[in-house]
């Protein structure tokens, strides 16, 4: 049985930050999922030389890229580096995005594709427009809505760079690495990351690599089976259990009629 972690509402975790020992039990996880792709990615089932302008090589490339930054993300997370990770969110889309692009084989895309290859930026637009096409505008509307809630990260939004911060006494700010100064020397630093922040930054992430793991076969670079195997694997065969009730299930208990009454005794 996997973490409760993964598939969690981001909103959910930051309403319910404290089951450490859950989050502890995705990392290990993830760490070993990702781990396991990457010796799958950079195997020698993909070889590609520089002059190599296919859009196996893009699609490679950039599905490598996006592994990486969920690698660090979750690194990120265990040192309690939420900026970190935070900036790379939208990053991981993007990259998986443009892969998508590239493998869809239109004349669009391939023109696009070459464009890439000389280094020119391809904009996110152009993936909307072919999901519009594609698809339908829902869908479309639909993505460039999610990228625009993790863009927020990534352009440093003011709830986004509110998170670093926790309050202090009369409601003032306190950045989440405050140092602590004696003299003229830094002698350390006091950690106060909120545990709702990298709650809810976990959730996400859990989420990005459950997207992830699936754009690998629909870009035809690993099997569904192969996905599966390694998720088996990768997955500890007991869940941690949750250690505190959930802040939703606790309020509808207080509220139930036979409480009512209870609080005026």
């Amino acid at each position: 049985m996997p973490s409760r972690v993964w598939g969690r509402d981001p909103q959910e975790a930051f309403e319910e930050p404290y089951e450490y020992e859950v989050q502890e039990q995705f990392s290990r996880e993830a760490g070993a999922l990702l781990s396991n792709f990457y010796k799958l990615l950079n195997s020698e089932r993909f070889k590609y030389l520089v002059e190599d302008k296919s859009p196996e090589k893009a699609v490679w490339l950039l599905a490598m890229d996006a592994l990486d930054s969920l690698r660090e993300c979750l690194i990120a997370l265990g040192r309690k580096e939420h900026r970190i990770a935070g900036k790379q969110f939208r990053d991981i889309i993007e990259s998986m995005d443009l892969a998508a692009y590239f493998h869809s084989g239109t004349s669009k895309s391939a023109s696009s594709l070459q464009k890439w290859f000389d280094d020119e930026i391809v904009p996110h637009r152009e993936y909307r427009d072919f999901v519009k096409q594609k698809q339908n505008a829902e869908a479309s509307k639909h993505i460039a809505e999610y990228y625009k809630h993790l863009s927020r990260f990534t352009h440093r939004s003011y709830h986004a760079i509110l998170a670093g911060y926790i309050r202090g006494k009369g409601g003032r700010l306190v950045h989440d690495r405050t140092s602590e100064i004696y003299g003229n020397a830094e002698t350390s630093t006091v950690f106060l990351v909120l545990p709702q922040t990298i709650s809810s930054y976990y959730a996400v992430l859990a989420n990005l690599v459950l997207e992830y793991s699936s754009e690998l076969s629909e870009l035809v670079l690993l099997s569904q089976e192969e996905i599966q195997e390694n998720f088996d694997m990768s997955l500890e065969s007991e869940t941690v259990p949750k250690k505190f009730l959930p802040r939703r299930w606790l309020m509808e208990r207080l509220q139930h009629p036979l409480l009512e009454n209870s609080h005026d005794e």
